[in-house]
């Protein structure tokens, strides 16, 4: 990260909706069989697309890190594709987002937006189609994982939650039910989603019912009464809904002996704030799905760290804005990252 790299992340967020009606203006004044395709439905769903495309390449710009946004653009082929969307309108797209920045931004900057954007273009064509299956034969508990996530695609709730429940009294660990059944099932509603395979509303149902499932699992959790080894506040950056995953994280941890305080999603800053100067955690986890969420994390970051707070105190940070990019948590100001919620156990122990 520079301020350079800063400076023309702020320029482009700033100007995003100018920027997304020139884009879209352009490249359906250059492809007239757009209009002929989509029409006026179809140019309202394409600024909107634009308008992320541009979000994405502001925070890999902002990050220094090229890779973001290339993973999004195989990402946005993927879902594109899997609606019908041929691939050389994004293809086209993509060059025109390149032009249209370039043009709009100050000459000083324009070298880096272009970089950008050539970069997701020249490896374009070797971007997949497909997205493996997450629950495939090398998950310890795909059968049961498979089965529970068809019962919630179904909106069989009961089902899936006896499911569960039959699988924890014939003696699987309630850990490796979080880590390979919710966690798991998490992801491949993700993909099924961009695959154009599930709904929202299923991807939602899904997500409520775990959560629910998870909560009748509880007693089993915490019936002891073991001295905990210390503090950890949890909570999604501001804007942040997709809460899944450190709530996973926090209940493990309750099973590790920690007290953990888990805030939910969109927290704003100064309720983290407010929690970490009172509570006085050992560490604080930061969770952020969407990639344009990245500049959120590293401002809460460096708000913690400026503030009236234990300097010992570690920050962790996670969720899927962070798969793609190893180092990325070293440049928001982070003390490690983990992958999932297993890793980030074992993290949590290393930071200690």
């Amino acid at each position: 990260m520079s301020d350079s790299d800063q400076a023309v992340r702020d320029v482009i967020q700033a100007r995003k909706a100018m920027l997304a009606a020139a884009i879209v203006q352009r490249q359906w004044k250059l492809r007239p069989d757009l209009e002929r395709r989509y029409g006026p439905e179809g140019y309202a769903k394409c600024l909107e697309d634009a308008q992320f495309h541009l979000q994405y390449l502001a925070e890999a710009i902002g990050a220094s890190e090229p890779k973001l946004f290339s993973d999004y653009i195989t990402w946005a082929k993927v879902m594109l594709g899997s609606r019908k969307i041929p691939t050389e309108d994004l293809w086209s797209h993509l060059q025109v987002v390149r032009d249209v920045v370039a043009d709009a931004l100050p000459e000083d900057m324009r070298g880096t937006a272009q970089a950008y954007v050539n970069s997701a273009i020249e490896t374009f064509p070797r971007y997949p189609f497909e997205v493996p299956t997450l629950l495939d034969d090398s998950n310890p508990l795909s059968e049961l994982a498979r089965s529970y996530l068809t019962s919630l695609l179904r909106f069989e709730r009961h089902v899936a939650t006896k499911l569960i429940q039959d699988a924890v009294e014939s003696g699987a660990s309630i850990k490796d039910i979080y880590c390979h059944v919710f966690e798991s099932c998490q992801r491949e509603i993700g993909r099924l989603w961009q695959l154009n395979s599930a709904t929202v509303a299923q991807e939602h149902y899904c997500t409520a019912s775990t959560q629910l499932v998870m909560a009748l699992l509880y007693p089993r959790m915490f019936a002891d009464n073991r001295p905990k080894i210390g503090t950890i506040v949890a909570a999604c950056v501001p804007g942040e809904l997709h809460e899944l995953g450190p709530r996973i994280l926090c209940d493990l941890l309750e099973m590790e002996g920690w007290d953990t305080i888990y805030l939910g999603a969109n927290l704003p800053q100064a309720s983290l704030l407010q929690t970490v100067k009172a509570r006085r955690p050992a560490m604080v986890a930061i969770s952020a799905t969407m990639t344009f969420h990245i500049n959120a994390v590293r401002q809460v970051v460096s708000a913690l760290r400026s503030s009236d707070v234990d300097p010992e105190m570690k920050i962790m940070v996670g969720g899927y804005a962070f798969q793609h990019s190893p180092e990325l948590w070293r440049s928001v100001g982070a003390d490690g990252y983990a992958v999932d919620a297993s890793e980030a156990i074992d993290l949590v122990k290393r930071l200690r």
